[in-house]
Formats: C-alpha cells, sequence, structure tokens
C-alpha cells in the first residue's frame, strides 16, 4: 500500500511538493481521488448534493440526479493489474433515492490504476457490471433480463460482491433472482453464480 501511495503521490505531487520543499502525505492521493470523483459525479449528473428532509427541495437543487453522495467512501486496494503497483477502487452504495422514489440501484464504482507511469481511471464500471450480470445470466438460463443491481463485497484480482436480478416476468418490487458475481475489469470477464430470491 505505502509503494502504491507513494508512487501516486510522487507522480501527482512531484511539482508542488519540490516548491514546497515537503514530503507528500501517501493518504493525500485518497482524500484527492474521492474529492475529485464526488465532483465528477454531480458535475455529470449521475448523482447530486447528499439527500434532504425535503424531497421537493432537494429535486429543485438536482433536476438530474435521483440519487444524492453519502457521506462517506469506501476503498479498497489492491494490486488487481499484478505489475507491483497497487491499484485503488472507490465504490459507494447508491441508498435510497432522494427523489422519494423507491427503486434500487448499484453501487457507484470507479477504478484507479497503474498503466507504466500514469494512473488511469475506470468510472464505466456500474454499467459495465451491471450489464455483464444480465448478459451472463442470459447466456446460462435463456432467460430474458429486466435489470440487474449489484452490492461490492471484496476487490482483489476482481472485483466481487452480490446482486439481484429482474426478469420480464418479474414485478417491480420484487427480483425473482439473487446471487454473486467476480468480474475482472482487466480481462472484463465475469462468473456469476445464481439462485431464486428468498
Amino acid at each position: 500500500m505505502i509503494k502504491f501511495l507513494a508512487a501516486i503521490v510522487g507522480i501527482t505531487f512531484l511539482v508542488s511538493c519540490q516548491q514546497k520543499g515537503t514530503p507528500p502525505d501517501p493518504q493525500q492521493f485518497v482524500n484527492l481521488s474521492i474529492d475529485k470523483w464526488k465532483k465528477e459525479l454531480i458535475i455529470n449528473g449521475e448523482v447530486g448534493t447528499p439527500c434532504e428532509e425535503d424531497y421537493m427541495k432537494w429535486i429543485a437543487k438536482n433536476p438530474e440526479s435521483y440519487y444524492g453522495l453519502p457521506s462517506s467512501i469506501n476503498v479498497k486496494i489492491f494490486d488487481a493489474n499484478k505489475d507491483q503497483v497497487n491499484d485503488l477502487l472507490l465504490y459507494f452504495p447508491a441508498g435510497n433515492a432522494c427523489t422519494g422514489g423507491h427503486e434500487e440501484g448499484s453501487d457507484f464504482v470507479k477504478l484507479i490504476y497503474s498503466n507504466g507511469n500514469d494512473f488511469l481511471s475506470n468510472s464505466n464500471l456500474r454499467d459495465k457490471i451491471a450489464s455483464k450480470i444480465e448478459h451472463e445470466y442470459y447466456a446460462q438460463t435463456n432467460t430474458d433480463v429486466e435489470r440487474a443491481i449489484f452490492s461490492i463485497k471484496e476487490f482483489n484480482t476482481e472485483i466481487s460482491g452480490t446482486y439481484q436480478l429482474w426478469t420480464l416476468e418479474d414485478s417491480d418490487c420484487c427480483a425473482s433472482v439473487e446471487g454473486s458475481f467476480k468480474y475482472n475489469p482487466f480481462t472484463f470477464k465475469i462468473e456469476i453464480t445464481h439462485q431464486i430470491a428468498k
């Protein structure tokens, strides 16, 4: 972890640190990554500001959004692409809709990973993982899928967690299928298990 953070901070803050003459704080990279992602999510309309008690006021402030920013972001660190430099996974549950609606959603997720001397990011994982679950379930069962949502539990060689899936026969309230998944963001391969939801 220290090697990863030191390498990132060294690349990201080299100029400013040399000017200030102080060693960089490894935690600073994680904090800056979280702050940057929050800004991107709001500016891109993926989420709004944190939910408010009066959801009509919240909607007026965030007309393009359904969910709000949470109070904290989950962070997991692992060398997922096996290049001896750790990668950073940021994620948080969608939570309850700030609009007064009841539809559940997948976790929001961003991967920051090493690539040679660069650090790149993937912010498309939320849609990609849900789509991969849907396609893999169809491939295994030949059953048409309405939608799937997932929750992240672990990050190592793969991003893994649990999911719920609605077939075309399911009512909006209740997914009929649940299971677990493992998704490799570098090979784009997914593995799923599935069973009838309890």
